[in-house]
C-alpha cells in the first residue's frame, strides 16, 4: 500500500530541529521546498527531479538534492529511500546526520521502532559533533519508551534536556518524559500493567504517519499519553483505555479544554 505523505513532511520534519534551519545552497532546491510548504508538491518534485538529473552523483550538490527529494516526497517509501541514500552513500556529507534524524522520525511515526532505533543509534555514534544530537537523543528515548525499556530511555532523555540549548520546546518534551524516570526502575518494572478498558478518546484521524506523530506530540505536551490505531486507511490518534464511559468522558473534557477541537469517545474491543 502506498503511504502518502504530502506537505506534512515539510511541516513536521523541516521544522523544529537545529539543522532544519540549514539553508540549501542551491536556489532551485530552496524554491522546491518553498513550493512544498505552499502545497505545490508536484511542482516541487519536478524541480528536484530536474536538479538530480542534471547533477553528477560525485558532485557535492547531489546529497543536498537527495535530501530535498526526501522533504518533498509524496510517499513514505520515497522519502525514506532518499534520506537513507544520503545517510549511507553520502555519510561524509553535512546532510547525513540530518537525513538519519528524518529517517528515525519517519520510521517512528510508521511504528517501525527497530529502524528508528537503528537510525538514532547510528547518528549518536557516528556524528559526535552533530547539531541534531539532542533531538536524536530525544527520539532514541522515545523508541526505548515504546519498547518498554524505561531504564535505557532515561539517560537519553537527560541528554536531550541537557543539550537542548535554546530549543525550549525540545527541553520541555524531554522533561515531560523524564517524569517516568522519577520512579525507580525496579518499582516501574513491578507496577501493574495499564488498564485495558473498552473506551478511548479519539483526538484525530489523519492520513499520514507523520501527521499522526504531530498530533501525538501535541497531546503529549498537554500531559496525555496517546497511541495510534490504523483503520480504514487512516491513522487515528487515541487517548486511554478506560474501563468506564464516565472515565472517558472526563478525559474527553480535559482534552477539549487543553487542546480544543472535538475529541470523541470510541468503544474498542477489550
Amino acid at each position: 500500500m502506498m503511504r502518502v505523505l504530502g506537505g506534512v513532511v515539510v511541516a513536521i520534519l523541516v521544522t523544529g530541529t537545529p539543522a532544519a534551519a540549514q539553508q540549501f545552497t542551491d536556489s532551485t532546491l530552496q524554491r522546491a521546498v518553498q513550493l512544498m510548504t505552499e502545497g505545490q508538491g508536484d511542482s516541487a518534485r519536478a524541480l528536484v527531479r530536474a536538479r538530480l538529473a542534471a547533477t553528477s552523483r560525485s558532485d557535492s550538490l547531489y546529497p543536498e538534492a537527495l535530501f530535498a527529494a526526501g522533504l518533498v516526497a509524496e510517499q513514505l517509501d520515497s522519502a525514506l529511500a532518499a534520506f537513507r541514500r544520503v545517510g549511507i552513500e553520502y555519510s561524509d556529507s553535512h546532510w547525513a546526520d540530518d537525513a538519519l534524524l528524518r529517517t528515525a522520525q519517519l520510521t517512528f511515526a510508521a511504528r517501525d521502532l527497530v529502524a528508528s532505533r537503528r537510525a538514532t543509534d547510528r547518528l549518536l555514534s557516528d556524528y559526535p559533533l552533530s547539531e541534531v544530537r539532542a533531538v536524536a537523543a530525544y527520539w532514541a528515548a522515545r523508541v526505548r519508551l515504546e519498547q518498554g525499556q524505561v531504564d535505557e530511555a532515561c539517560p537519553y532523555l537527560s541528554q536531550a534536556e541537557r543539550e537542548a540549548g535554546e530549543d525550549v520546546e525540545l527541553a520541555n518534551r524531554a522533561r515531560y518524559y523524564l517524569q517516568r524516570c522519577a520512579v525507580p526502575v525496579a518499582d516501574a518494572a513491578q507496577a501493574p500493567p495499564p488498564s485495558r478498558g473498552r473506551f478511548a478518546v479519539q483526538v484525530a484521524a489523519v492520513g499520514t504517519p507523520a501527521a499522526a506523530d504531530e498530533v501525538m506530540q501535541q497531546v503529549h505536551a498537554a500531559g496525555f499519553e496517546s497511541r495510534v490505531v490504523q483503520e480504514d486507511g487512516l491513522f487515528k490518534v487515541r487517548v486511554g483505555r478506560f474501563r468506564t464511559r464516565q472515565e472517558a468522558q472526563q478525559a474527553q473534557a480535559d482534552l477539549r479544554r487543553k487542546l480544543g477541537g472535538t475529541p470523541f469517545i470510541v468503544e474498542e474491543s477489550p
